[in-house]
């Protein structure tokens, strides 16, 4: 098909799609008769690809890493939401701004108070990402020093193990190489290096797996201090959630909310644990 043609599959103008051929997001084959540009199928697919993604905002250098399979679909979109979700919170502190601004005449502005409260704004949401950056991080840390899974076998075998091991690594989509099979194996994922054992419970045999240097997988920037608390509410998140629902409403910063949450959240374990023991 041609271009004229493409502009009617697509809905996409001819400049727009010429655009696109010259950041390399379409590559139409040449006609060997004539030398003009013959489009496919394919070449429609991809177009209505770019024209989502750039719906959604999504920057042209990001879709052309997409479209050359240099990053997954789903990595880049979680990567953009991030992205959106920071650009919402500057919105959402300008539409504060404009609403205090709303029936304020040029003369009766107060700049000063105007651009401290601005620069408040902007504070806070600086704040808000690094913490939610650096929780990300921590948690991120924790799933890759530390993982475990139920086996379809109960891996009584050094080969079980081994077969138990690597269809969890097909599961996942995980780059993973066993260098010493046996009961408690060493392996790879990626470079690095885990040791596995094998433990019992309700559920049957469950496979243990550790970073052999979990030190290795820490972020830097990030202190201990605040490590420890991101670890915390990792592992616990669900009780810091029900003490947030409960606590940071009827608290005018957010802040000393959280702090309120974490230091109730050891009761509100042990209260869980022992309704736990009780139905048990």
């Amino acid at each position: 098909m041609n271009i004229k043609e493409l502009e009617r599959r697509t809905g996409i103008t001819k400049q727009n799609i010429r655009f696109y051929e010259r950041k390399g997001l379409l590559n139409p084959v040449r006609n060997e008769g004539n030398n003009y540009r013959e489009y496919v199928e394919e070449d429609v697919k991809t177009l209505e690809v770019v024209k989502i993604l750039r719906k959604l905002d999504m920057s042209i250098e990001d879709i052309h890493r997409i479209l050359q399979k240099e990053v997954e679909l789903d990595v880049a979109v979680k990567e953009h939401l991030d992205v959106l979700r920071e650009k919402q919170s500057q919105l959402e502190a300008c539409i504060h701004v404009c609403q205090k601004l709303g029936g304020i005449s040029l003369e009766e502005l107060d700049t000063g108070k105007v651009l401290k409260e601005m620069e408040e704004e902007e504070r806070k949401g600086g704040l808000f990402m690094a913490i939610v950056n650096d929780y990300k991080a921590v948690s991120r840390e924790e799933s890759l020093k530390e993982f475990n899974f139920v086996p379809n076998s109960m891996a009584k075998t050094s080969e079980e193990f081994s077969e138990a091991l690597l269809e969890y690594a097909k599961e996942k989509g995980l780059n993973l190489v066993i260098t010493e099979p046996g009961m408690y194996p060493i392996f790879e994922i990626d470079g690095i290096e885990y040791t596995a054992d094998r433990v019992f419970s309700r559920m049957g045999a469950v496979i243990r797996c550790r970073m052999t240097h979990p030190e290795l997988a820490e972020k830097a920037g990030v202190s201990p201090i605040k490590r420890k608390i991101y670890r915390m509410i990792n592992r616990y998140f669900i009780f810091v959630l029900i003490a947030a629902f409960i606590i940071v409403p009827r608290t005018d910063n957010w802040w000393s909310g959280l702090l309120v949450c974490i230091m109730v959240m050891p009761w509100i374990i042990w209260n869980g644990i022992l309704l736990w023991r009780s139905r048990n």
